[in-house]
C-alpha cells in the first residue's frame, strides 16, 4: 500500500490497438510526486532526445497526483508531459475539472499515449474496463460537441464522466491545439492538443469510480486542507478571485501596465474596467459550475441577457481569455470577447497563442505588412470580430492563409519574414507568452523566455516568496533581484502542478502543502524536501531539452517583445537592454553553465540525478 497513491498505470499502445496496466513503484511515486513530475521521469527515460513531436516514438503522458481526489480543494487536476511541436521541446500543461480524481477513483495514476492509431479512436476508462473504441462519429466536431455527443453516448452527464478532447484544430495539427474537458477546462501549452491529432485520439472519457485509496490521516489531512483553503480565500490575488473569477485581475494589471493591448503597441485600454470580474457578472448571467470539490465562484456557465447575442450561453472565459479576445486585438465590447474565446474554445485553440496571433496579423494589417489578397481577402483592422471568427475557422481547418497561421507567431512571422517578422511576439524557442505585457512584470518575463516548458514554469500569479525566507523584491525593474528571485523560487511552481491540486483554491502556501502531503501519505514532507523535488523537475527539463538542441542562444525575445513600451508606467524601462545580463545571472544562480545554460554536474549530483540523465540520449 502506497498512501495517498493508486500505483497503476494505463499504458494505450496505439499502433497495435492494445492496452496494458504495470505497476508503479512507490519510490517513483515518492521521488517525483505525480502530475508534471512523474509524467516527466517516464517521459525522459522514454522518449530519446532526437524524436519529434509527430514521431510514433513521441509519447503523451496525463498524471494526477497525491492529493487528487481528496479533501483539498479543487483536486480534481491532471498533468500532461510530452514533446510539443511550438518548442520541439518539452511541453507541459495542466487543466482542472474532474478528470484528475475521476481517474484515481478508477483505480490509476496515470495514463500514457503511445505509437498512433490508424484510425480515429477515443479511449474509455471505468473500474472495471478500458477500452480504444471507434471515433469516425466525432470527427469534426468542435469540442463542445464532442462532450455532448459522448455524454449521450452514455447517458451519463458531467459529474459522472470526465471527457477531455481535441477539436478542428487538433484534428488538423495546428501546431497551438489544446485539449478541452470537462467543458471549458484547457490543458493549453505547446501544442499537447496537436499531439492527441497526430496519434488519432479525438476523446478520454473517464467514468467516474468507487475505489477507494488509502490515506494515513484523514484529520490531519481534513485540517490542512481547510488551511490551505482559508489561505488562499484571504490572500491578495485569491480574495477578489473567490468572487469574480480570474478576472479580477483585469484592471490591476492594466494599472500596472501589464495589459496587452493591440500586439504591445500600447499599454493603454481605455475600456479596462468593462472586463473586470465584477463588471462581468453584472453584465451577464452566471451560473457557478465548481471543479472538484472547489467552493470557489471561479469557474461557471455565462449568459447573454441583451443585444445581438442575447441567449448565448458559454463557459465563463479566464482572464487570458479575454484579454486575448479583448484588447489585445482592439475589441471593446466584452460580449464579443466572451463569443469569440469560446469560438477559440471550440476549435481547440491556446486562446494565449490565438490573440497574439490575430494581434500581430492586425497590426501587420494596419501598416502594410500584409495586404487582404495574401489574408484571404479578410480585412483584419483592429476589433474586427467578424473577420476575426472567419480567421479562427480558417486557422482550426489550414484553410488558405490560415494554413500559414497555424505554424503560430513564430513560424509564420519568419516565413513573411520583413516588417512583419518585426512586429511579432515571441521567444526564440517558439512559444509565445501568456496573455500579459510582461515588459512590466520582468519576473515572467524572463520565465518565459528561459522556460523549458512552452510557457512560464517559474513564477506565476502573487507568489508569497516570504514563506521561502526571501524578502520581495524592492525594485521590479532590476534584473539582479529579478533573476535572482526567480532562482531561488525556481521549483515551487512545478511542485503545485505535480500534486493534482488548483493552484488558485489551494496551493498559497508551500508549508501547509507540506502538511498535507504529510498527512495524506505518511511521509514527512518538508518546504526543503519539496523544493529540492521541485529543482530537480526544473534541471531535469532543462537537462533533457538542452539535449534535444533547445541551447541558451533560444532563451531570447523576439524585437518586439524586447522594445520598451511606448506609453504607460513601464514606459521608463526597456529590459531587452539588460536581457541577456539578467539571463546569465540567472543561469549563475541555478547553478547552470553561464554560457550554455545547461545544468552543472555538481547540480544533478545535488538532486540525485546523476543516474537519470545518463540514460538521456
Amino acid at each position: 500500500m502506497v498512501y495517498g497513491y493508486v500505483d497503476k498505470m494505463i499504458r494505450f499502445k496505439l499502433s497495435e490497438k492494445n492496452v496494458i496496466t504495470e505497476d508503479i513503484p512507490a519510490d517513483i511515486l515518492k521521488e517525483w510526486l505525480g502530475g508534471t513530475g512523474l509524467g516527466l521521469k517516464y517521459f525522459c527515460e522514454e522518449v530519446e532526445t532526437g524524436t519529434t513531436w509527430d514521431s510514433p516514438k513521441n509519447k503523451l503522458f496525463f498524471s494526477t497526483g497525491p492529493l487528487a481526489g481528496t479533501a483539498v480543494k479543487g483536486s480534481g487536476t491532471y498533468g500532461t508531459v510530452t514533446k510539443g511541436p511550438m518548442t520541439g521541446g518539452i511541453g507541459t500543461s495542466q487543466a482542472n475539472g474532474y478528470m484528475g480524481a475521476f481517474l484515481k477513483f478508477c483505480g490509476y495514476q496515470a495514463m500514457v499515449l503511445e505509437g498512433i492509431s490508424k484510425e480515429w479512436v477515443y479511449l474509455y476508462v471505468d473500474e472495471n474496463n478500458i477500452q480504444i473504441k471507434e471515433a469516425s462519429h466525432l470527427v469534426g466536431l468542435d469540442t463542445i460537441q464532442t462532450q455532448e455527443a459522448l455524454y449521450k453516448e452514455y447517458g451519463l452527464n458531467s459529474n459522472q464522466l470526465s471527457i477531455i478532447c481535441i477539436g478542428p484544430a487538433g484534428e488538423n495539427l495546428v501546431r497551438f491545439a489544446c485539449i478541452l474537458g470537462d467543458y471549458g477546462h484547457a490543458a493549453a501549452h505547446n501544442g499537447i492538443g496537436a499531439v492527441m491529432g497526430v496519434k488519432k485520439v479525438k476523446a478520454i472519457v473517464i467514468k467516474r469510480g468507487k475505489k477507494k485509496f488509502a490515506i494515513y490521516d484523514k484529520s490531519k489531512l481534513m485540517d490542512a486542507a481547510g488551511k490551505m483553503n482559508e489561505t488562499a480565500i484571504n490572500s491578495p490575488a485569491g480574495s477578489d478571485c473567490f468572487r469574480w473569477g480570474t478576472n479580477a485581475g483585469h484592471p490591476i494589471l492594466h494599472k500596472s501596465g501589464a495589459l496587452p493591448v493591440k500586439n504591445l503597441t500600447t499599454s493603454i485600454f481605455p475600456e479596462n474596467g468593462k472586463f473586470s470580474g465584477e463588471s462581468l457578472r453584472q453584465k451577464f448571467n452566471y451560473k457557478r459550475k465548481p471543479c472538484w470539490a472547489c467552493n470557489f465562484s471561479h469557474c461557471g456557465y455565462t449568459k447573454v441577457i441583451s443585444g445581438p447575442f442575447k441567449g448565448f450561453v458559454a463557459d465563463e472565459p479566464e482572464y487570458e481569455a479575454m484579454a486575448s479576445m479583448g484588447p489585445m486585438i482592439g475589441i471593446t465590447d466584452p460580449t464579443l470577447s466572451l463569443v469569440l474565446a469560446d469560438y477559440a474554445d471550440r476549435m481547440g485553440m491556446d486562446v494565449n497563442e490565438t490573440g497574439w496571433l490575430l494581434a500581430w496579423v492586425m497590426e501587420c494589417f494596419e501598416k502594410g505588412y500584409l495586404t487582404a489578397e495574401e489574408a484571404d481577402n479578410l480585412e483584419l483592422s483592429w476589433g474586427s470580430f467578424y473577420t476575426a471568427m472567419l480567421l479562427l475557422n480558417n486557422i482550426s481547418k489550414r484553410h488558405g492563409f490560415g494554413n500559414l497561421l497555424a505554424e503560430g507567431v513564430k513560424g509564420a512571422a519568419k516565413k513573411i519574414g520583413g516588417s512583419a517578422q518585426q512586429c511579432a511576439v515571441y521567444t526564440e524557442k517558439g512559444n509565445t507568452p501568456r496573455s500579459h505585457d510582461h515588459r512590466a512584470v520582468w519576473t515572467e518575463y524572463l520565465d518565459t523566455c528561459t522556460s523549458d516548458t512552452g510557457t512560464i514554469e517559474v513564477t506565476g500569479g502573487a507568489m508569497d516568496v516570504t514563506q521561502h525566507n526571501m524578502k520581495p523584491i524592492d525594485d521590479q525593474f532590476s534584473w539582479e533581484q529579478v533573476a535572482r528571485q526567480n532562482a531561488a523560487i525556481s521549483g515551487r511552481r512545478v511542485v503545485d502542478d505535480s500534486l493534482g491540486i488548483c493552484r488558485i483554491s489551494a496551493a498559497e502556501d508551500i508549508n501547509l502543502t507540506a502538511a498535507a502531503l504529510t498527512a495524506a501519505t505518511g511521509d514527512d514532507f518538508s518546504r526543503e524536501q519539496l523544493m529540492k523535488i521541485g529543482k530537480r523537475i526544473i534541471n531535469l527539463m532543462r537537462f533533457y531539452n538542452s539535449k534535444s538542441g533547445l541551447t541558451s542562444n533560444l532563451d531570447k525575445p523576439s524585437t518586439r517583445y524586447a522594445a520598451r513600451p511606448s506609453d504607460g508606467p513601464a514606459s521608463d524601462y526597456r529590459i531587452g537592454d539588460v536581457f541577456n545580463q539578467m539571463k546569465e545571472l540567472y543561469y549563475e544562480s541555478m547553478g547552470w553553465d553561464k554560457k550554455t545554460g545547461e545544468p552543472l554536474a555538481d547540480i544533478l549530483a545535488d538532486l540525485d540525478l546523476d543516474a537519470l540523465v545518463k540514460r538521456i540520449n
